[in-house]
């Protein structure tokens, strides 16, 4: 008798503890990325795997959700005034930063000299975290490459350019839970910049106490956002937690995100497909072993460019006409494309961008005779450029041989020697992106999502202008865009600023390549707006 009661009750406990480790069991995610992790410094984050985890830890103002629209963030709500230019947010009064036990640790110092972190330190996110945030995006010494996305707040050109000091920024703590933010003309995609990673919140007593290694580690790290770094493996992986103390509209469905380095990315496709990863991006080779197959939701962006881009911080490709001249001698026949490029296009503008629409602009046609005359009158009306020049192509190893052939058209059209400088991919793009070129046969990586954003970045004095491309002309254009404008206005705008850019000799334009961003079965709510702009908080498995 006892033996059977003993064995019934076995059975009741075994039934119990099972039955509890079911309802206990934890929702985790599990993702790729292909870069290690550096800073995680929103006013510096950089890097496509950097940034995926910035963008899950901290929130701004506003927020994106998963169709790209507005939406609360920090703020609950917030008025704009009739001429645009001044913004009022009401915050979340319930908003707290998560301080780890190993920052509080690290942190925790006697010395004053330390910069310890006091023992009563303020835990709320206020007003006065985004102020210090934003004066950090533009201030010189921060070294933040988005800076020019905030040169229309008040004050904020001069900032940049080092004439006044970042306290005069016009953003303004009105109280603890009211921000103010004053421009210096409208701006309307200026809403969609506070979602970016460097108007996050950056509370200045914590900053201080990190002494310059802010963001570096997990112990100099205080996050706002739906999620915590609970673990920083350099090298190897990010574990992400749920932010108990996140009150947002949206807190995380799943409890953990595990954000894997992998070195070999061609790796990534079968482990979405075996349930390893339970999502990432693939390229188009690989996308095709995914279609026609069930369970697998897979989203494209033709957000790459392949065309001639020329370097007009040199002296040659400075002059509008020699560029022309060149733009009217590269001949699209001789180059031929690998199997990943997606279409032809005569566009600068790719649906990648947001919002996009429908435009055939008029390209520069292949004409040697038109080459010739620019050719002419450019060295006519330039005494520092010499009819004995010698002129490099920088290009990929896929498209090497094409660019040769088009190199041979230019020599014998111009006259001249031009030479080929053949790297790989990632070698391409970064001297590319140095301004290390005079022209270049590259992929062009469209990395905003918003057609006044991208077309921002080829204006005078952009930071993040890598083609040094100037006119004035463009220039007034592209600040002639208000909020006050219907869509069909502004796209007439866009339309003529694309149009002068390709007239003008900038690019040539070829074609676009698109990345894939797939979903593994059974696997839903991970979204992803831009490369690097992934949010976990709604993925769940299904």
């Amino acid at each position: 008798m006892k033996r059977a009661l003993s064995f019934i009750f076995a059975l009741i406990l075994i039934t119990l503890t099972f039955s509890s480790c079911g309802g206990e069991e934890s929702m985790e995610i599990y993702y790729p990325v292909t870069e290690d992790f550096t800073s995680l410094d929103p006013q510096i984050v950089s890097g496509v795997s950097s940034e995926t985890v910035a963008y899950n830890c901290y929130e701004g103002l506003v927020r994106l959700n998963e169709n790209g629209e507005i939406t609360a963030g920090g703020a609950v709500r917030w008025d704009i005034s009739q001429d645009g230019k001044k913004y009022t947010f009401y915050l979340r009064e319930d908003a707290e930063w998560y301080l780890t036990n190993t920052a509080k640790e690290e942190l925790s110092e006697t010395d004053p000299e330390k910069s310890p972190l006091p023992a009563d330190f303020d835990s709320r996110v206020t007003a006065n975290d985004y102020v210090y945030g934003l004066q950090r995006a533009v201030d010189p010494a921060t070294g933040c490459t988005e800076s020019e996305n905030y040169s229309a707040i008040e004050n904020a050109a001069d900032i940049i350019s080092g004439k006044k000091t970042a306290d005069q920024l016009g953003v303004k703590a009105v109280n603890d839970y009211t921000l103010e933010i004053t421009l210096a003309y409208e701006n309307p995609d200026f809403l969609y910049s506070l979602t970016r990673l460097p108007a996050m919140p950056c509370n200045k007593t914590f900053f201080e106490a990190c002494r310059g290694r802010y963001g570096l580690a997990m112990e100099y790290l205080l996050c706002n956002g739906a999620y915590i770094v609970y673990r920083w493996t350099p090298q190897s992986l990010i574990r992400l937690e749920k932010n108990a103390l996140y009150t947002g509209e949206d807190k995380a469905q799943n409890d953990r995100v595990w954000v894997y380095f992998v070195e070999d990315a061609s790796s990534v496709p079968d482990k979405i497909k075996n349930g390893t990863y339970d999502a990432g991006y693939v390229s188009a080779n690989e996308v095709s072993s995914f279609e026609n197959k069930e369970g697998y939701d897979i989203k494209s962006r033709s957000n790459v460019i392949w065309g001639y881009w020329f370097n007009c911080k040199s002296d040659v490709f400075s002059v509008s006409d020699m560029r022309k001249a060149f733009a009217s001698a590269a001949d699209k026949s001789v180059i031929e494309p690998p199997a990943y490029i997606e279409k032809e296009t005569d566009r600068i503008l790719t649906n990648a961008l947001s919002p996009y629409f429908e435009y055939s602009p008029s390209p520069i046609e292949y004409d040697e005779s038109k080459a010739d005359e620019y050719y002419k009158k450019a060295l006519a009306e330039n005494e520092n450029i010499s009819a004995s020049m010698t002129v490099t192509v920088l290009t990929t190893e896929d498209f090497a041989d094409s660019v040769i052939k088009q190199i041979q058209i230019w020599q014998r059209v111009f006259g001249i020697d031009v030479k080929i400088q053949t790297e790989t991919r990632e070698n391409a793009v970064k001297l590319f992106n140095s301004g290390k070129y005079e022209i270049a046969f590259i992929p062009f990586d469209i990395e905003s999502s918003k057609v006044l954003d991208f077309l921002r970045s080829f204006t005078t004095g952009f930071s993040e202008n890598i083609t040094g491309y100037s006119n004035t002309e463009y220039d007034g254009k592209v600040k002639t865009v208000t909020s006050s404008m219907s869509d069909s206005e502004k796209n007439e705008i866009y339309k003529s600023c694309e149009q002068m850019l390709i007239s003008d000799g900038l690019t040539v334009p070829l074609y676009t390549e698109a990345s894939y961003f797939v979903t593994g079965k059974d696997v839903s709510g991970i979204y992803e707006l831009s490369e690097g702009e992934v949010y976990f908080r709604n993925g769940i498995i299904i």
